[in-house]
């Protein structure tokens, strides 16, 4: 069987998506911003895995589902990732966890609630004035019902994600 690249997030409505869209970013040499089509929660990056054992995890998985706040500003993870902060969903990523455990690639990483913005190229950041939406404020909130199962193929224009599957949140 194929052996695909695959994560699990939690999406935002339309009414959000708006929201995000309004914050303030403009294209900058080396800074690389995510599209509209690719924003979403991350609960767990699976890499490489069997679709089968993927789906099976899903159909099983009891996981709460959550209000999500994004805000209070955008900000930056580790020093090449832009983004705006999403909480409310930890308990959902535990049961995630558990569900997804010797499924795909393991990891030791704690789940950050976050929506990517923009990966920065080369160098780490060292003048967070260069990237003009840090520190932008932004508040929004929704109840995240859904969780996603997606496939992701690596492409010279950036990721590709097709939707494989979607599992209602208890």
């Amino acid at each position: 069987m194929a052996i695909e690249r695959m994560f699990l997030s939690v999406a935002l409505p339309p009414e959000i998506i708006d929201i995000v869209s309004d914050l303030p970013t403009r294209a900058l040499r080396g800074v690389r911003f995510t599209r509209r089509k690719q924003w979403h929660i991350t609960m767990r990056f699976l890499g490489d895995c069997q679709r089968h054992e993927a789906l099976a995890a899903l159909e099983a998985l009891q996981a709460p589902a959550g209000q999500v706040t994004l805000g209070p500003e955008v900000t930056i993870l580790g020093t090449r990732v832009v983004i705006v902060p999403a909480a409310g969903l930890d308990a959902t990523a535990v049961a995630v966890d558990d569900a997804f455990a010797g499924i795909g690639e393991e990891t030791d990483r704690e789940f950050v609630g976050h929506l990517t913005l923009a990966r920065l190229k080369g160098r780490p950041l060292r003048d967070p004035s260069m990237v003009s939406v840090l520190g932008a404020p932004i508040s929004a909130t929704w109840q995240a019902e859904t969780i996603d199962l997606w496939k992701s193929e690596v492409t010279e224009d950036g990721a590709e994600h097709t939707l494989v599957a979607t599992q209602h949140l208890a």
